[in-house]
């Protein structure tokens, strides 16, 4: 059973087309299919899985605009870490597209801290 991160925006007013738009672009950007199929066909690389996003018509809770999870890598001693870096800095660029949201990141029990001065999540915390 894998590791994953959790993501979560909340605002009283949902996603704008132009959000939704930029959104996509930033997913289809950080996309690690190539290095999925990598690892299928050859064993080498991590164990990437596809950053997922939960149905924005069936939210959990009320006010989410924004959600999903993605299983971490595992198969090495750098691939958590390496997955941890790769899809807060997705989620990071997604953040600043979204304005005005509440956001709750986590692996497990870690919340993770954003620093507003660089407009990234700190992993240092």
């Amino acid at each position: 059973m894998g590791v994953s991160i959790y993501y979560t925006a909340k605002r009283k007013y949902n996603l704008s087309k132009a959000e939704l738009e930029i959104i996509n672009k930033l997913i289809e950007r950080y996309s690690v299919n190539e290095e999925i199929e990598e690892y299928l066909k050859t064993g080498e690389g991590h164990n990437w899985a596809s950053f997922d996003v939960y149905d924005t018509e069936k939210p959990t809770e009320a006010d989410v605009i924004f959600e999903g999870s993605t299983q971490l890598p595992d198969n090495s001693a750098d691939a958590m870490f390496d997955g941890v870096d790769h899809w807060t800095s997705l989620l990071a660029d997604i953040r600043n597209v979204i304005e005005d949201a509440e956001w709750y990141v986590n692996v497990d029990d870690h919340v993770f801290v954003w620093n507003q001065e660089k407009l990234e999540y700190d992993l240092t915390k």
